[in-house]
């Protein structure tokens, strides 16, 4: 219920007030009304809305960049895609005694998510930044919503990373695409496990587990891709009822026993979960699983096509002072819906596809 809440009423991001200072650095001064612009709006956990987006009348888009503020009309963005910049599991604390520096930490773990934003404009520049407190509005074909964008998240206590949804994806439908703004895939030819004509592609950036949209090129074995702007991604694609998914070959026991202790505490519509595979990213601090959920029991749907499956990416944050994993975030690779009886999909694992190399805008998938 209080996910549904932040739906009707926030969408997060966005960053406490910015010194007088900067603000002399002000750039690109905001002018006029604008109409609003069909757009899109997507959130950690794979909702989305849909409708007519548009800020406060007189209202415009302020990103400190770097030393510089800019003010932004919306019919300059093409796209705001949104990330952690950094998160935590922080608790209250007091002083042990007055005038001593030793603390004592009381009541239950909280969460708190720093957020980052970054800006294509509609012309294909790209920058990133915090965003200011701004309002936007979706109205669509029978509601419409108020959608607060924030900087900093704090949960309450008891709460979990999930609890706190954000934004991942703002975008709008009637800015031109720009080469800039996208980026190339390329499948060696010697490569074992590659994509056949007519296959599906997907895949997630890391961190916000952005989905970017993939199609084919004009060259063998090349496809365009929305640009993941530097992030390195997760790469599967879908073969009828086969599924090869990018995964590194080595094991990691103990982080596999920690996922698989933690599924259960993280409710879910899905009622059959394995952990097909973990990985660490030391740097963030995170842990990423590769889980294939299903739901075998009884749904709402009343159709042959009732029991949804997904092909899924969980990522998991450490508790401070804890072994104990609080799911941040997940996004999908894959989705479909069967009869009761009907199998789902297998799921084959490729160290080849985990092995992706950038050079500038085209990664290139293969060892």
């Amino acid at each position: 219920m209080r996910l549904r809440m932040a739906y009707k009423q926030t969408v997060a991001m966005i960053t406490n007030a910015a010194p007088a200072a900067l603000l002399a650095l002000a750039v690109f001064a905001a002018a006029g009304a604008v109409e609003p612009r069909d757009g899109r709006v997507e959130f950690s956990d794979g909702a989305a809305v849909e409708g007519k987006i548009s800020l406060t009348p007189g209202g415009a888009l302020k990103i400190e960049s770097g030393a510089q503020i800019r003010v932004l009309e919306l019919d300059r963005v093409r796209e705001i895609r949104i990330a952690p910049e950094s998160e935590e599991m922080d608790r209250n604390w007091r002083f042990k005694e007055a005038g001593q520096t030793a603390k004592e930490y009381f009541g239950d773990p909280y969460p708190v998510r720093y957020l980052t934003a970054t800006v294509i404009l509609a012309g294909g520049q790209s920058f990133s930044g915090h965003l200011y407190s701004t309002v936007l509005y979706v109205e669509g074909a029978e509601s419409a919503q108020k959608v607060l964008l924030l900087y900093k998240q704090t949960g309450g206590a008891g709460q979990s990373l999930k609890d706190l949804v954000y934004p991942v994806r703002i975008s709008f439908g009637d800015a031109a695409a720009a080469d800039s703004a996208t980026a190339t895939l390329r499948f060696l030819n010697s490569s074992k496990q590659k994509p056949a004509p007519g296959d599906e592609i997907a895949a997630l950036t890391r961190g916000a587990l952005v989905r970017l949209t993939v199609t084919p090129a004009a060259a063998l074995n090349e496809f365009k891709m929305t640009s993941p702007l530097g992030k390195e991604f997760f790469l599967a694609f879908k073969n009828g009822g086969k599924i090869v998914a990018g995964w590194p070959a080595e094991k990691d026991e103990k982080t596999l026993a920690q996922v698989q202790n933690a599924l259960p505490k993280s409710e879910d519509f899905f009622d059959e979960r394995r952990v097909l595979g973990v990985v660490r990213d030391p740097a963030a601090a995170e842990i990423y699983s590769l889980i294939f959920a299903a739901r075998k029991g009884q749904t709402t749907l009343d159709q042959t096509k009732s029991q949804p499956w997904r092909l899924e990416i969980y990522r998991w944050k450490t508790e401070v002072g804890s072994d104990r994993l609080m799911l941040a975030g997940q996004g999908y690779l894959f989705r479909g819906i069967g009869a009761k009886d009907e199998a789902v999909p297998e799921v084959e694992l490729s160290a080849g596809l985990w092995h992706i190399h950038r050079d500038g805008e085209t990664w290139t998938v293969g060892e």
